[in-house]
Order: C-alpha cells, then structure tokens, then sequence
C-alpha cells in the first residue's frame, strides 16, 4: 500500500509538471481565441520551432564555450525569446492581418496549412533524424523520503507559475492587457472606444508565439528527444482548452494540469496494477474530456454565451 501511495504521489507532480507544459500550449490557443474567435491549429509546430530555435542557441554556444554551463541556457533561452517576439509578430503579418476580414473557417485552414508548412521548413533544415537536447539540470533530483522528484521537473513546474502570474499581472493591471480583454469581448465596441484592435490582436499573436516557445523549450529536456513529430504534442494540448472551457486562460491552466496527471498516474501506476488500461492510454484524455463535456458542455470554467435575437 505504500509502495502505491508513494508511485502516485511521484507521478502526480511529474504529473503536474507535464501538465504546466500542456497549460502553456493551451494558454496559447486560448489567446488567440479570445482575441480573433480563431482556433490556432499550428500551436503545436510554434512550440516545435522554439525547441529546435533553443537547442541551436545551445549548442552554438556550446561548442564555442567548450562544455555547458547555466549562462549559456540562460542567454539561449533569451535569443529564443527574441527570436519568439519576431515570430509571431511575422505570423500577424502573414495571417492574421491578410485575413481579419477572411470567414474563420478560411483562417483555420490558414494554420493547419501553417503547421504543416513549419514541420517540412524545420525538417529540411534540421534532417530527419532526432536530436538529443541537453537538459541545465542533468539528471539531477531531490528525495522526499521514498519520493524521488527531478529537478527538472519543479524547474518547470516554478517557470509556469511564474509566467501565468506574469500573464495575469499584464491582463489585469496594465492598458494593453486590459485592451486585449475588451477586445476578445466585444472588439465592435472595443475599437468606438478608441482601442486598436489590430495592434491588439498582433499583440496575442506575438504572446502565442512566446508561450509555445516556452513550452518547447521545457518539453524538449523532458523528452530527451527533439524531432518534427514533437509538434504534435499540441492535438494533446488541445482538448485541456477545451476541457477548461475555451476561451477561459484559468481554465486552460487547470485543464493542462488535470490532463497531464491522468496522463502520467495512467500510464504508470494504473497500468501497472489494472493491465487494461494499457489498452487505452492513449485515447484516455480523450475519454475524461467527453466525460466532462457531457456534465459541464462549455468545459468547467467556460461561460455560456448567450445569443442575442
């Protein structure tokens, strides 16, 4: 029995911290959301790009420095957020400005094609074959008792919390966040009262960019593994959005965080002692989020909007 309690108290924070990273990409589709009422299918090939953009950095510096050392992730960390800044603010240029006025169906085919676009420009550039980022941290970890934490782990769990506090500061107490909430809720009003909704909007694309290069950059340790299928890793992101409730960067946060502990608790403890759940660990997220909808339809923190006839 204790044996049990101490596998799930284990994999609940490696759980949590997977989540973060989940919430992190989430986050990214929600703002865009919020702002355009526009899903971003490409969220997942952004944080692709950042992880591939960081692990040049690193290695770059690397080999120019001889071994790895914390100021070299530190200053490949910062050209990654630069570079993050630029990308998304092409992007707006490229997409979201061209087609504000284009029907969303014709945006959302915009970023599937985008995502599709990003894996075969980072595969020509990168090669076919994986690469293997290094993590500031090694393999390092802490021991609670019988409970064995890696370090890694509350590193990213910390830098979460500490971006979503960041985030909540700029919506809630500066101009441009509080324009940006006018904005996602009536932008027809929002530009009578005199605020740019297309800076605005550029503003989200740009924040998007950013959170989905953070999110790479973390997941990418985490893996012990860098390749264009890592991408992907954003269709699971998708449904804690939803799961939260769309549009909601609470509810995007914990959505992440709840997917990425069933996740994690599924595919080792559970599965060690009831063996079918093997069978569905990998549509099990899947299962919760129906589960959900079907009690709470707009996720548990969305808001039901109601038309106006």
């Amino acid at each position: 029995m204790t044996d049990l309690i101490n596998g799930l108290l284990q994999e609940s924070i490696s759980g949590i911290a997977l989540g973060c990273i989940y919430a992190l990409i989430a986050l990214g589709f929600t703002l865009i959301y919020k702002a355009t009422e526009v899903v971003n299918f490409a969220q997942g090939e952004l944080m692709m790009v950042g992880a591939y953009v960081n692990f040049f950095f690193v290695t770059t510096f690397v080999s120019s420095a001889g071994e790895p050392t914390l100021w070299i992730f530190i200053i490949a960390l910062v050209g990654s957020i630069i570079f993050a800044l630029a990308f998304g603010w092409i992007l707006d240029l490229i997409i979201n400005r061209p087609l504000k006025d284009a029907p969303i169906f014709s945006v959302i085919m915009a970023t599937i094609s985008l995502s599709i676009i990003l894996r075969a420009i980072v595969a020509m550039i990168a090669g076919p074959m994986s690469l293997l980022p290094v993590s500031p941290f090694g393999n390092d970890v802490i021991h609670i008792g019988s409970v064995v934490i890696s370090i890694l782990d509350l590193f990213i769990i910390g830098s979460a919390v500490i971006l979503v506090l960041m985030f909540y500061y700029f919506f809630h107490k500066t101009r441009w966040g509080i324009a940006t909430q006018a904005t996602s809720e009536d932008p027809i009003a929002a530009q009578l009262m005199g605020i740019p909704v297309n800076r605005v909007r550029g503003l989200v694309w740009v924040f998007s960019a950013l959170v989905a290069t953070i999110a790479g950059i973390l997941l990418a340790p985490r893996l012990s593994l860098l390749d264009t299928s890592m991408g992907f890793l954003g269709l699971k992101a998708f449904p804690a959005a939803v799961l939260g409730g769309f549009g909601s960067i609470g509810g995007a946060i914990v959505g992440g965080i709840i997917l990425g502990v069933i996740e994690t608790i599924s595919i080792g403890t559970l599965s060690f002692h009831f063996q079918w759940i093997k069978e569905i660990n990998d549509i099990i997220v899947w299962i919760v989020l129906i589960a959900v909808l079907m009690v709470k339809p707009d996720g548990l923190f969305g808001v039901e909007k109601v038309k106006k006839v």
